[in-house]
């Protein structure tokens, strides 16, 4: 091999791992299907292994009700700041965007989750945050993106061996 096409290969190892980064997974959470209260999880198709890090945003103008029909109760994924509740464990705005990775502890998602570090292994799961499905209305639009550590890594050290076979050995 060429110190040439090694060259070309390692900039293209590079490359890739930082396309690696890059996957996203949309989805649509729903205010009364994926109710903590009475609904079930939205299932992001994302797993995940313990230190990969992942970002969770939702569209702040989608918007959702827990009332069904006050507007007071219209929020977005932010939920109420006005009305807390202590739910599974994670005491929260009633109507906001949480997360819950594999079995482990539920947490807070809002409209922006940026690079977090997963803490244990398994699917990345959505609720709306509220005790009562029945009178819930209403979406958010989320995207999931999820940096896959280990195959960063294992690629930039292929790219950094590459380049370092085009170096000449002094003699």
């Amino acid at each position: 091999m060429t110190k040439f096409s090694r060259a070309v290969l390692g900039a293209a190892l590079l490359a890739v791992s930082g396309f690696a980064a890059a996957a996203s997974y949309p989805g649509i959470v729903d205010a009364k299907g994926n109710s903590l209260g009475g609904g079930s999880a939205f299932d992001t198709g994302v797993f995940l292994v313990a230190g990969e890090t992942f970002s969770v945003t939702a569209n702040p103008a989608d918007l959702w009700d827990n009332s069904g029909t006050d507007p007071t109760y219209v929020s977005n994924a932010d939920g109420h700041a006005f009305q807390m509740a202590t739910l599974d464990g994670l005491t929260d705005a009633i109507g906001s965007l949480v997360g819950e990775i594999g079995n482990g502890p539920l947490f807070n998602v809002g409209t922006n989750l940026a690079n977090v570090t997963a803490g244990s292994a398994g699917e990345l799961k959505l609720f709306y945050f509220d005790s009562d499905a029945d009178n819930n209305t209403g979406f958010v639009h989320v995207d999931v993106s999820a940096v896959p550590e280990p195959t960063n890594i294992a690629l930039m050290a292929l790219a950094l061996g590459a380049f370092a076979l085009t170096r000449r050995r002094k003699a």
